[in-house]
């Protein structure tokens, strides 16, 4: 079973063990900001995001997941993803945590005013990233 495992994880096309590996000194941790996108459905390439606050990283070799959580519209948004999904096109870090001292940050639950205030950051990737796809005008 181990085999099939790490065949799995090397099939992946970018590089998403680097991320998830402990020995790296840019892996994930709890507190950090992320934004992933994800595919809306298996035959399109329609582009759904989300941005949060990592409050818990579940490491299962190729189970590997993310638990994100968001405030939108005053309600508490918390989504899982696996890491090894075929559905999620990239990973972003938007900004590393500091601060936090502890491995599962569920406390964020009940205290929503100590995670970061992530909509600028959002905002700023998303101008980021309409600016390298338009070039310059032709005229």
């Amino acid at each position: 079973m181990s085999l099939i495992t790490e065949e799995e994880i090397k099939r992946q096309p970018d590089d998403r063990t680097r991320l998830i590996d402990k020995n790296n000194k840019d892996c994930i941790k709890a507190g950090d900001v992320l934004m992933i996108e994800t595919y809306t459905n298996k035959g399109s390439n329609t582009v759904s995001t989300f941005a949060g606050v990592c409050i818990s990283i579940r490491r299962q070799g190729i189970d590997t997941n993310l638990t994100l959580r968001n405030v939108i519209l005053k309600v508490g948004i918390e989504q899982r993803f696996s890491i090894y999904s075929p559905m999620i096109k990239s990973i972003k870090i938007l900004q590393r945590g500091e601060g936090f001292r502890r491995a599962k940050l569920f406390y964020l639950r009940d205290q929503p005013g100590k995670a970061f205030q992530i909509g600028g950051l959002v905002k700023q990737e998303i101008i980021k990233r309409l600016a390298s796809n338009s070039g310059p005008p032709n005229n």
